[in-house]
């Protein structure tokens, strides 16, 4: 997991396809994106924006990737992200979905949590369970970019 700023990427410590996806961001600007698929790179790299309402975390399951990175930017609002390491045992709660590239888990071993405010940024590598979408207090409603970065763009 990896934490920051899109207005101050470490640019001596991140990849060069998540500089590539904050760069991106960055000039088109969050606040112009409007909900839904916006292609970087087709299939290897591409931005979903969406719009929801947070909800307490005991109402939500965990989402884990085989196959894509995620960067997580925060456009609106305030969200906490519940996450633990990849090679923890974590419970299962759905087969693996292909086509969309994630399962679901119910519980997380040692979970950590962040805070994502607007322009903060997270990325979840695959197999790191993460639960997104979590309220501080109260829900509230949010925006956010999630870059899928495929894995493989990091070999």
């Amino acid at each position: 997991m990896i934490f920051g700023h899109i207005s101050r990427p470490d640019k001596c410590v991140l990849p060069v396809p998540i500089l590539t996806a904050l760069e991106f961001l960055t000039n088109k600007g969050l606040d112009s994106f409007g909900v839904g698929r916006h292609d970087i790179n087709g299939d290897l790299m591409f931005v979903n924006v969406m719009s929801f309402d947070t909800a307490h975390e005991g109402e939500k399951l965990a989402e884990v990737h085989r196959e894509y990175i995620d960067l997580q930017v925060l456009i609106h609002g305030e969200e906490k992200i519940k996450f633990a390491l990849s090679n923890q045992p974590h419970q299962a709660e759905t087969e693996y979905n292909a086509n969309d590239d994630f399962y679901l888990v119910s519980s997380m071993d040692s979970p950590s949590s962040l805070v994502l405010t607007p322009g903060c940024f997270a990325v979840f590598f695959p197999e790191q369970p993460h639960k997104p979408g979590c309220c501080l207090q109260f829900p509230q409603h949010i925006k956010k970019a999630v870059v899928k970065i495929h894995k493989t763009l990091l070999s």
